[in-house]
């Protein structure tokens, strides 16, 4: 499993936000990594989708998970795509969403 730069509920939203500003191309270098764990579209959409998992551990599986995992989804079709536009606004309210849930 690879590590993510969050822990909890309060990170991730954090992690959310970070994504939604870089996505698709324009993540920062991670220093002292390997090639294979620098961010891409892919990792950073892995990390997207370990966060609502997580916090499914730590809240229970509370309803408006189930559409924030389907707005993650759609987001990375719209970037996949080319429609960085449509990828940002679904990532948008995805983050939204998240930030509904009470955290720390």
């Amino acid at each position: 499993m690879r590590k993510f730069p969050f822990h909890d509920l309060h990170g991730f939203k954090d992690y959310a936000g970070f994504v939604r500003l870089c996505a698709p191309n324009m993540f920062p270098t991670r220093d002292g990594r390997p090639a294979e764990d620098q961010w891409t579209l892919e990792l950073a959409f892995e990390g997207l989708r370990h966060g609502l998992c997580l916090t499914a551990k730590e809240k229970g599986e509370l309803p408006i998970l189930l559409r924030c995992r389907e707005l993650v989804e759609e987001a990375y079709v719209h970037y996949q795509a080319g429609r960085e536009r449509e990828g940002f606004l679904t990532l948008r309210e995805m983050q939204n969403l998240l930030k509904t849930i009470p955290s720390q």
